[in-house]
């Protein structure tokens, strides 16, 4: 495992907030660092952070988590 970064988007009251969790193998077992957390107004900002971040550790991938429940429309 080179290494994961998780984008997980949760309700908020106004917007959304997005935490980034990077994961690694460090000494046989997985290492997790503390998450990054932001507000953000739009997913779409949201998901540019996390793009960044993960270009910025050179890393392809970036794993989405999405906690926010659908709304009934």
């Amino acid at each position: 495992m080179d290494g994961k970064l998780t984008l997980v988007l949760d309700p908020a009251p106004t917007g959304l907030r997005a935490s980034l969790v990077e994961e690694w193998e460090e000494f046989g077992r997985i290492a997790r660092m503390e998450p990054m957390v932001r507000l953000f107004d739009a997913e779409e900002e949201a998901l540019a952070w996390g793009r960044a971040l993960a270009k910025r550790r050179g890393l392809t991938r970036l794993y989405l988590t999405d906690n926010r429940k659908p709304t009934r429309g």
